[in-house]
């Protein structure tokens, strides 16, 4: 009987929009008429009690709750979370509460020592007597929401009924009804970044833990989540390679796949969130730009280093495919050997209690498929490419490509920039993104900050404008942000067009990246002029240090060496810049960078080209 209810449940809560298949599903009247009892989200009493087992019976999920565990141990004796503006809002605050809250009330769940129940209620309590989430910046408040109803909803069978209506009453103050406060201001609700996908889902799990107490204002939350959130959706769109790069891809990919399980815990379906084009694809995303030497390619705001992903986990489990946990297996174990070693660290995702809920204990071991050598994304807004020598060898050649449009979310002016890696050398770097609070702080307003209209101060900010990408420059002028450049195969790499995005600088452009088997990269650059002489620069950023030869460059870093050498249509003047040091008091410091020039004068119109070899020293 109870089967054949919760497939009644699970055909007909969505109302499908008939214009548009691919639009998510709205759930129907009879879903919000028979709510499961708490716990429901990520898991029910059943579940939880089927993952005490698990524990017993799978290494994996057991070296993934000894990490939860730890961290929930070494919160008893701490002091709440301070909630203070360091220049980054309430951000950090709410995230460490958010993940303390997990961390405590799974401990509590498994192993029923109430210690960790008390101790969650701390956190919750201090959360619910602020006078407001910081709805300011509502991606603190969606942070906390998250927070606050996994408390609610982990640790129901815990709280007394005065405790619940405490918190239940700060969740639906300070952040279900806060998001419909000056609701044409919030340009998040319908964005197209990771604010969309992280406000909405924080909001939506927020609404499934009260629903029972406020129905309107949890269908409505949930509503206004489905319509709008088809826009960021469109960032996986048409592969699966997310344009605000891989950094931001974990923090945007997380929330909404949390929305979508939240959504099938609750009512036996995910209204259709995950087959949006491109997001199933996604799970290879990161993959793809990890170069040989573990970094990510951190274009645009994208730091390189990739944190610890239990969103993987759930990947994993959907697609049936084990070897997309690999690197989170590795980085498991390196964690548990910490504790067992008695040094404990604290760089475990506040997520990481979902990886055990995901974990599915078939998918351990794998050998992951055949990739090819060569990857890349057209269409998006941000089209990317990489190629590489060889996969798991950490002297292999890698190149990632960039094109694209500047006037993205968190981009920068480096439309047909790229990164180089080779011999476990990156020679090639982009810095990435500029500390906010330190721009904030000095003088760059925050309204400034993420405008990317053409002459907005961003691009004043070295790590965003021009000068500190890889690029081909004509007469130093700025790229225009209202231009998209694509990326096509061709000839075993790729070509860039950038005639879109200097239109006003020469006729036409083209940079063409060529892997060849001796693991060398030629970058091959062509362009016409209009009516007037041009100044052609090629810039190359790195950490190496560089001498100048007659025809390039000598680069050396970590015992290894790496040639650059140049031929042109015209004759060429090779000079090398520091630019270490911070040019404007918002800027920070960038040790030991240099910046690589090679300059040309092309004639009005005429045809122009460079070409650079880049070869690493194979002697080793």
């Amino acid at each position: 009987m109870k089967l054949c209810i919760l497939l009644f449940l699970t055909l007909s809560v969505c109302a499908l929009r008939a214009q548009n298949p691919l639009l998510p599903a709205m759930l129907a009247d009879e879903a919000w008429n028979v709510l499961p009892p708490h716990p429901r989200l990520f898991a029910d009493a059943a579940r939880w009690e089927t993952l005490k087992q698990k524990l017993v019976k799978d290494e994996v999920s057991r070296q993934i709750f000894a990490v939860v565990q730890s961290s929930a141990e070494r919160v008893l004796d701490q002091p709440p979370v301070a909630y203070v503006d360091k220049g980054a809002f309430w951000h950090g605050p709410m995230r460490q509460a958010q993940g303390r809250i997990l961390a405590l009330a799974m401990t509590w769940r498994l192993t029923g020592d109430a210690r960790f129940s008390s101790r969650a209620k701390v956190e919750m309590q201090t959360m619910a007597d602020l006078p407001s989430w910081y709805p300011q910046h509502f991606l603190d408040t969606a942070e906390g929401a998250l927070g606050m109803a996994m408390g609610l909803d982990w640790l129901h069978d815990s709280l007394t009924a005065e405790e619940r209506a405490h918190f239940e009453t700060a969740l639906i103050e300070k952040a279900l009804r806060a998001s419909f406060e000056d609701e044409d201001k919030k340009s998040w609700i319908s964005g197209n970044n990771n604010w969309t996908a992280v406000c909405h889902g924080g909001l939506v799990i927020g609404a499934l833990a009260v629903a029972e107490r406020e129905p309107a204002l949890a269908r409505r939350i949930v509503e206004r989540a489905l319509k709008n959130i088809p826009r960021f959706a469109q960032l996986y769109a048409p592969a699966g390679a997310y344009s605000e790069g891989p950094d931001y891809w974990a923090y945007g990919t997380t929330f909404y796949a949390l929305m979508a399980e939240a959504l099938r815990t609750t009512f036996g379906t995910t209204c259709g969130l995950e087959r949006a084009p491109g997001f199933l694809q996604t799970a290879d995303y990161t993959l793809q730009m990890t170069a040989p030497s573990g970094q990510l390619y951190n274009f645009a705001d994208n730091g390189s280093g990739l944190g610890y992903e239990p969103i993987m986990f759930w990947f994993a489990r959907e697609l049936r495919r084990a070897e997309l946990i690999q690197r989170e297996l590795t980085n498991l174990s390196t964690l548990t050997d910490a504790i067992a070693s008695g040094t404990p660290r604290d760089d475990a995702s506040r997520m990481l209690p979902l990886a055990l809920l995901w974990r599915h204990p078939t998918l351990t071991a794998a050998q992951a498929p055949e990739r090819g050598l060569t990857w890349w994304s057209e269409g998006g807004s941000q089209p990317q490419a990489v190629m590489r020598s060889a996969w798991n060898d950490p002297r292999a050649t890698f190149v990632g490509i960039k094109a694209g449009r500047a006037d993205d979310s968190h981009a920068h002016m480096d439309i047909g920039s790229f990164i180089l890696e080779a011999n476990g050398v990156r020679w090639a770097v982009d810095l990435g993104r500029e500390s906010y609070p330190h721009a904030r702080a000095n003088g760059i307003a925050n309204t400034d900050l993420f405008s990317t209209t053409q002459d907005s101060r961003r691009w004043s900010i070295f790590r965003c404008g021009p000068d500190s990408h890889n690029l081909l420059r004509f007469d130093d002028a700025a790229q225009r942000v209202d231009a998209k450049a694509e990326i096509h195969p061709k000839e075993g790499g790729f070509v860039v067009d950038l005639t879109p995005v200097i239109r006003d600088q020469v006729t036409t452009a083209r940079r063409q990246f060529t892997l060849r088997p001796d693991r060398s990269v030629i970058i091959s650059d062509e362009w016409q002029t209009g009516d007037k002489t041009t100044e052609v620069t090629w810039q190359w950023l790195t950490h190496a240090t560089a001498t100048v030869e007659p025809d390039g460059f000598v680069l050396k870093q970590s015992g290894e060496s790496l040639h650059l050498r140049a031929t042109a249509s015209s004759p060429l003047a090779f000079s090398i810049e520091d630019v270490s040091q911070p040019r404007n008091k918002f800027d920070s410091s960038n040790p030991a960078l240099s910046r690589l020039i090679i300059r040309l004068t092309t004639p009005r119109r005429s045809d122009g080209s460079i070409s650079v070899t880049a070869s690493p020293d194979l002697a080793k």
